[in-house]
């Protein structure tokens, strides 16, 4: 993975993180006004479009690892 990968997890996770925060901060009601629920909007899109972008970018690469541990798998069962 390159650079720009490792950039766009550490801001999806940044953003799941502030979204923690703020269920952390209404405990147990869950009651935010609306500004926190633009908060959240905003955190939670960030946070997929970065998800999305990382998952799709490295799908090939993903699968082909996946794929290679199949393999390993397979070879030592039998």
């Amino acid at each position: 993975m390159d650079r720009i990968v490792v950039d766009q997890t550490k801001a999806a996770i940044n953003a799941l993180i502030d979204v923690e925060q703020l269920w952390i901060e209404h405990t147990p009601e869950y009651h935010l006004s609306s500004r926190e629920l633009l908060i959240l909007k905003k955190k939670l899109g960030l946070a997929l479009k970065n998800v999305k972008k990382i998952y799709d970018e490295n799908l090939e690469i993903m699968t082909a690892a996946e794929d290679e541990i199949k393999k390993m798998h397979q070879i030592r069962e039998h």
